[in-house]
C-alpha cells in the first residue's frame, strides 16, 4: 500500500513537471520571431519587464523609454536593428522588428524614469556593447507590463 502511494506521488510529480514545461513560454531567438510576444500577450500581462527580457535571446540595438505623464502610459520600445539597417529594410519593403511594452505603474517615482523634457530617453547598443538586455534596462525590470505591441521582421503586406 505504501509503495502504491509513493508511485502515485512520483507519477503526479512527473505529470506536474510535464504540464509546467508545456505551459512555459518559448524563447525568442531571432528578429523574425518577435511577433510571438503579441501572440502570447496574455502570458505577459501583469508580469514584470524582466520576465519579457528573459524570454528573448536576441539583443536589441536601441531601447527608447518615454511617457512619464499622468495622461498617458509610459512605454519601452525595443528596436532590433540600428537606424541605418532599419532604413535599408524599409526601403526593401520589410517591416523592422519592434517590441513595445506599455507599463502599468503611473506613480511619481515611475514617471521620473520615463520623463524627459526634450525627447525620449534612448539606450544604444553600440555604446553599451558589453551589457546584456537586462543590465541596460535594470531600472525598468521590476515594472509591470500592461500591454504589448510587437511585430517580427517581415515583408510589409499591402492593404487593398
Amino acid at each position: 500500500m505504501k509503495m502504491n502511494i509513493n508511485v502515485s506521488r512520483i507519477i503526479l510529480l512527473i505529470i506536474l513537471i510535464f504540464t509546467f514545461k508545456l505551459n512555459a513560454q518559448q524563447k525568442v531567438y531571432s528578429k523574425q520571431e518577435i511577433g510571438k510576444f503579441k501572440e502570447n500577450e496574455q502570458f505577459y500581462i501583469n508580469k514584470k519587464v524582466k520576465k519579457v527580457l528573459r524570454d528573448f535571446k536576441v539583443n536589441f540595438e536601441i531601447a527608447y523609454v518615454a511617457g512619464g505623464w499622468s495622461e498617458e502610459m509610459s512605454f519601452i520600445v525595443l528596436r532590433f536593428s540600428n537606424r541605418k539597417d532599419e532604413y535599408q529594410l524599409q526601403q526593401k519593403g520589410i517591416k523592422p522588428a519592434r517590441l513595445t511594452l506599455f507599463i502599468k505603474e503611473q506613480d511619481i517615482e515611475t514617471n521620473k524614469l520615463f520623463y524627459s523634457e526634450t525627447k525620449r530617453i534612448g539606450f544604444y547598443r553600440d555604446s553599451l556593447k558589453n551589457k546584456s538586455n537586462q543590465q541596460i534596462l535594470k531600472n525598468y525590470k521590476n515594472l509591470t507590463v500592461g500591454m504589448i505591441y510587437a511585430n517580427s521582421e517581415e515583408p510589409e503586406t499591402k492593404k487593398e
